[in-house]
């Protein structure tokens, strides 16, 4: 169903407060654009490397991202459909687990889904492998990850 060019600007600008909540670590932002019901499929694009729900997801996010001595995310172009309910976004992230680690430059492809509302549903993450993997702990279902729960 088309939608009127307001509608259309609107749901870009959910788009970017997400990706400018991410790296930036405003988490407020980050809830303030995502479905109840949101799904967020990782890299690996198993079960382990799903996060489902939207507390769930913000409090993953968090936690992995402030655990690293250096985090950036840059949303460098995003592409929204004509009917408003699918994106592309291109971004690239820069993480450094430890002070003692060398900085890991990843390029991302991320498709996402909006609701009828206008919120974001699901994020669906692909990436060009880097010389330098993340760490374990940065997969929800991992065993590191799970003990660090505990």
């Amino acid at each position: 169903m088309p939608h009127s060019e307001l509608e259309h600007a609107r749901r870009q600008e959910t788009v970017e407060s997400f990706w400018r909540g991410v790296d930036t670590h405003d988490w407020g932002l980050v809830a303030s654009t995502l479905a109840e019901g949101f799904v967020r499929v990782g890299m690996r694009g198993d079960e382990d490397d799903t996060v489902r729900g939207r507390d769930a997801y913000v409090a993953f996010v968090s936690r992995v991202t402030e655990r690293m001595a250096f985090h950036r995310l840059e949303s460098r172009r995003t592409f929204l459909s004509a009917d408003g309910r699918r994106v592309l976004n291109e971004a690239v992230e820069t993480i450094q687990p430890t002070a003692a680690d060398e900085r890991n430059v990843m390029s991302f492809a991320n498709v996402m889904e909006l609701g009828e509302d206008g919120l974001i549903t699901r994020l669906d993450i692909y990436w060009k492998t880097p010389v330098l993997q993340p760490p374990a702990w940065i997969v929800p279902g991992s065993a590191s990850a799970r003990a660090e729960k505990s």
